[in-house]
């Protein structure tokens, strides 16, 4: 990412690499739940004020579809796919360099400050906590239906997620003659996002609106293990303006 300097806001002004996104993944225990919503609002909301935020949701999850990859078809990277997490976060961010800006440091670091810490043998529940350990800086490659990158994507009341490592090439091969074809179609799918997390990493969104969830389709045998989660959202807020 760019830092503090002029090329960072010049980026952010010409929307010169591409949307970013800030992934946060939190398992909080349920005993936590009647006081998850007042802590985390008024966070959204200082984050909403720093330049390059666009939007703020938060989902908690519906459930897990089985674990994928073709039938028959060994996994390249062996080990048991990942567990989804209870809870998701996304931040729209213009570009993955607004989390450089001295505007959203200091919003993190005053959280930092607020919230206490937990004792060592007990699950964060502070959301600094979850952005220091459970997040990815993604940037957006690639989107369906090719809504103007300058536009936020249209937003579904629920969302089916993968996180999911390989190659590029493989990765972009998949969506474009699997993945996209079956779940752009699909009843009450809203439009698919592809988000680059480094190191291999990558993230699909595909957002829904209605009652109906499209089976997602099985991940290509040459990326990793993989489970598609479903989540329902329970928050969201746009920037001013946006």
């Amino acid at each position: 990412m760019g830092g503090d300097g002029p090329d960072t806001w010049d980026a952010l002004r010409r929307f010169e690499f591409g949307a970013g996104l800030l992934h946060v993944r939190s398992d909080l225990p349920v005993v936590t739940d009647g006081s998850l919503a007042p802590r985390s609002d008024p966070y959204h909301g200082q984050v909403l004020r720093v330049p390059g935020v666009r939007r703020v949701r938060r989902f908690e999850l519906a459930g897990a579809f089985a674990a994928s990859g073709e039938p028959g078809a060994a996994p390249v990277s062996v080990g048991e796919p990942p567990e989804p997490a209870r809870f998701l976060t996304l931040y729209d961010l213009k570009h993955p360099g607004v989390l450089d800006t001295p505007a959203f440091r200091a919003v993190d670091t005053a959280d930092a400050a607020v919230v206490p810490a937990e004792p060592p043998d007990e699950p964060p529940c502070g959301l600094r906590g979850g952005l220091d350990g459970l997040r990815l800086v993604c940037l957006e490659r690639c989107r369906w239906p090719r809504v103007s990158i300058a536009r936020l994507f249209p937003a579904g009341d629920k969302l089916l997620h993968l996180a999911v490592q390989g190659e590029r090439a493989a990765m972009e091969r998949w969506l474009d003659e699997e993945a996209v074809p079956t779940l752009l179609p699909a009843l009450g799918a809203v439009g698919v996002r592809w988000f680059d997390a480094g190191e291999g990493r990558h993230v699909v969104l595909c957002e829904l609106q209605g009652p109906i969830w499209p089976l997602p389709p099985p991940v290509a045998h040459d990326l990793g293990p993989a489970v598609w989660s479903a989540y329902r959202q329970e928050y969201v807020r746009n920037a001013p303006g946006e």
